[in-house]
């Protein structure tokens, strides 16, 4: 499947799903990431960046893009549905991962919310858990028991951020070992990520729905042009985490 993480500053997406996108990237799904801003109200952006990039090597993604909208001034507006819609087009998105409508950061609110419109035409959407999410109420839950070490070395690239508490070791684990804990699937599973469902479509096994191809949905969702501020960086076919 085509999976898309989005992302309003660098380190959500891994904060979120980095567990669980690991995992998937290791089953064969095709990874792409989109971070809408680069960080600059809590860093330098050209740091900031290179630490997205050694995180899309490590998760194992096919494509890295990251936008330029203003850290902390990220509104709902037609730009930023239509920059979303491009990337979950694009992407050929069979799987959204976005944020929590109930995040306290307004950032994260506004994409949220403009995601859920940007893909329409998108069979799944969850939203996944930050630190800065309240109210957050799980549906769904993933067993990262055997990737958890592998997320704490995910965050911990990013070491412009190394002085926040919510990047601690003994907060990635603590908080995937109560959501373990919630989930009461068993004794042997001791760290997971959990999710809201938004958007859940299934086949008729049970399994996920498929997005529909581009051709088949509209005109109007068809590849467009290339927004001009969005940086790309194809990830080449290697990782730097040890798959064996």
């Amino acid at each position: 499947m085509n999976i898309l993480a989005i992302g309003a500053h660098p380190d959500d997406i891994e904060l979120g799903c980095g567990g669980t996108l690991l995992k998937t990237a290791r089953q064969g799904h095709n990874i792409y990431l989109y971070t809408l801003t680069q960080g600059g109200a809590a860093g330098q952006v050209i740091r900031r960046a290179n630490e997205l990039v050694n995180s899309a090597k490590f998760i194992g993604a096919r494509v890295l893009w990251i936008d330029a909208f203003e850290d902390s001034k990220v509104y709902l507006t037609s730009e930023l549905i239509n920059n979303l819609e491009y990337f979950i087009v694009n992407s050929h998105a069979d799987v959204v991962y976005t944020h929590s409508l109930q995040d306290n950061h307004h950032d994260h609110r506004a994409i949220a919310e403009a995601t859920l419109e940007a893909g329409r035409f998108c069979t799944n959407i969850v939203a996944y858990e930050n630190p800065s999410t309240r109210n957050f109420y799980p549906s769904i839950y993933y067993d990262i028991s055997d990737v958890i070490a592998e997320k704490v070395q995910l965050i911990e690239l990013f070491g412009s951020q190394k002085s926040k508490l919510f990047i601690t070791t003994n907060a990635i684990k603590g908080l995937a070992e109560y959501r373990a804990f919630q989930s009461r699937l068993g004794k042997t599973i001791t760290h997971v990520e959990s999710f809201e469902a938004l958007k859940i479509s299934f086949e008729k096994d049970l399994t996920l729905l498929k997005s529909k191809p581009i051709s088949t949905i509209s005109e109007t969702t068809k590849p467009g042009l290339f927004p001009r501020k969005v940086i790309e960086y194809k990830i080449p076919d290697y990782s730097t985490k040890d798959n064996a």
